[in-house]
């Protein structure tokens, strides 16, 4: 039972989260297995604390990926063959089953979106031409979304609908989908670009195919990185309001759950808000030390004024998508939550501030966050970055930043994608310490020297518009060119943000919070 639906969807609906439903765990990845005797889940180590608690009870037991043996190998030791269940068969086992979300489906006009729906599938129908291809059935929902200029709400955090597009060499284009989803203005502009309406249930679902289409969206065109920077600068607003606001309020009176709606509710009051793009990481003290903590009801815990809140949270723009987590002290702290805050930021700015020959992957990468916590015994079990989709999948592939050789790690990076760098410490039960920007890859100012082989080289021009607590830093451990940039970076943040906060207590905060370090 995996977690993911037809489409390999990263959030799923109500109605393909069997494996929620089954083993009770939450988690966004994972794989359940049972047989007649025993029950087990796998999961990485993002969740290996969260699977641990929600299992208790269920009757699962938890396996931790690239520690214990995969489900495959596990499978095969004991002579089992893996049969994944039938949508008949959960029906059967599932009477509450939800039903199929059915949002109205919108047009991205190409002015936010910088390339028209009609040359999207003229660009995929010249690769068809080159593959000697008659068709071919598209089958992720954000390459749908993206390819037609579409969007949805059918999947939480990611502005997708349920369909499969079929794109023909010759002859009509056929959307299968539900077709209440579609008013008459979206069916029109169907019409125009040569594209029918078939019910969902009809899709030939075993034509599935490979495109280029994920390496085409993770390239933005100047349009998509103008409105990357408009995002980043509203949700910054943002930021600010939320961190002015904490900062001034007695945090007793907080909890996890009421920082994420403060937060959330500023965010929403920012032009072209569309909903946020993950479910937020509002995660104080040793919940911090869970990489993706999410609050809930039964977990959710008063601040109080010493340690950390961990909280990493983003939005959709109707121009662009953000991701930004920022590590905030609530009170005094101890050396060692010092020290570990520097030495996370130091590899944040480590792999911010690289410059590197076009081709490199994040494999090659990642080193550079890690090598300063390295020195001290330090390290994470996840990846240092990942693509960022615009106003569709926040977690966009096909390039990471990851120390473990996966074909996403290996891909290589070109001018125009969007990363995170996203470095973090996580100590069981006592804290946890992230630091998160998102940057676009854009030419460096360079030049490849004469008679040599660097080739073209590029660097990160930082997205995100918001400070960092410089409270807990150790300046003492930070280096010369560290320091400059940080004090550089905080000076452009206060130049950006300021015209835009119309609070003169938000003007104030901001001012003192990027005065040089």
């Amino acid at each position: 039972m995996p977690t993911e639906d037809p489409h390999g969807s990263e959030y799923v609906p109500a109605h393909w989260k069997t494996r929620e439903w089954l083993t009770g765990f939450t988690g966004s990845a994972g794989t359940a297995v049972v047989t007649q005797q025993e029950a087990f889940l796998w999961t990485d180590s993002r969740y290996w604390l969260a699977a641990e608690e929600q299992l208790c009870g269920s009757g699962f037991s938890l396996k931790k990926d690239l520690v214990d043996e995969s489900p495959d190998a596990w499978l095969k030791e004991r002579g089992l063959a893996a049969q994944y269940l039938t949508e008949t068969e959960i029906d059967a086992l599932w009477p509450e089953r939800p039903g199929f979300p059915l949002s109205q489906v919108e047009i991205v006009p190409t002015s936010l979106a910088g390339e028209s729906a009609k040359d999207k599938i003229a660009r995929l129908c010249g690769w068809m031409a080159q593959e000697d291809r008659s068709s071919c059935l598209v089958s992720s929902l954000a390459e749908i979304a993206w390819l037609l200029n579409l969007r949805g709400d059918d999947i939480p955090y990611t502005p997708v609908f349920i369909s499969y597009l079929k794109v023909r060499a010759e002859g009509e284009h056929t959307l299968y989908i539900h077709c209440e989803q579609i008013n008459a203005e979206v069916e029109a502009y169907l019409r125009r670009l040569n594209i029918g309406i078939a019910p969902y249930e009809s899709a030939p679902t075993q034509e599935k195919t490979e495109t280029p289409i994920p390496f085409w969206r993770a390239v933005k065109n100047p349009v998509e990185q103008a409105g990357y920077r408009e995002a980043h600068i509203r949700d910054g607003v943002a930021m600010v309001q939320f961190l002015r606001r904490l900062d001034e309020a007695d945090v007793t009176q907080w909890t996890e759950i009421s920082a994420n709606r403060t937060l959330t509710a500023l965010r929403a009051e920012q032009p072209g808000f569309c909903g946020l793009s993950f479910e937020t990481i509002s995660a104080y003290g040793p919940h911090g030390a869970v990489v993706h903590y999410e609050p809930t009801p039964d977990t959710d815990i008063p601040l109080s004024p010493k340690s950390f809140l961990l909280l990493d949270s983003g939005g959709h723009y109707d121009c662009g998508s953000t991701d930004i987590t920022r590590t905030i002290p609530l009170g005094p702290l101890t050396e060692e939550e010092k020290r570990v805050y520097t030495l996370v930021l130091k590899g944040h700015l480590q792999l911010q501030n690289v410059i590197f020959p076009e081709g490199t992957c994040g494999l090659q990468l990642d080193t550079l966050a890690r090598m300063a916590m390295w020195r001290e015994g330090h390290d994470y079990g996840h990846g240092t970055g990942h693509g960022v989709g615009h106003r569709l999948e926040i977690h966009e592939g096909p390039c990471q930043f990851r120390k473990n050789v996966r074909p996403d790690t290996v891909a290589p990076l070109h001018e125009g994608q969007t990363m995170t760098d996203e470095p973090g410490i996580y100590l069981a039960g006592r804290f946890g310490v992230r630091h998160e920007n998102t940057m676009l890859i854009r030419a460096a100012g360079v030049t490849a020297y004469p008679g040599g082989q660097g080739g073209r080289f590029l660097c990160f021009e930082p997205l995100t518009m918001c400070p960092y607590d410089k409270r807990p830093i150790v300046k003492e451990m930070l280096t010369r060119e560290e320091l400059t940039w940080f004090n550089h970076y905080h000076a452009t943040v206060r130049e950006t943000l300021l015209p835009r906060l119309q609070d003169p207590k938000d003007r104030e905060w901001l001012i003192s919070a990027t005065s040089p370090l």
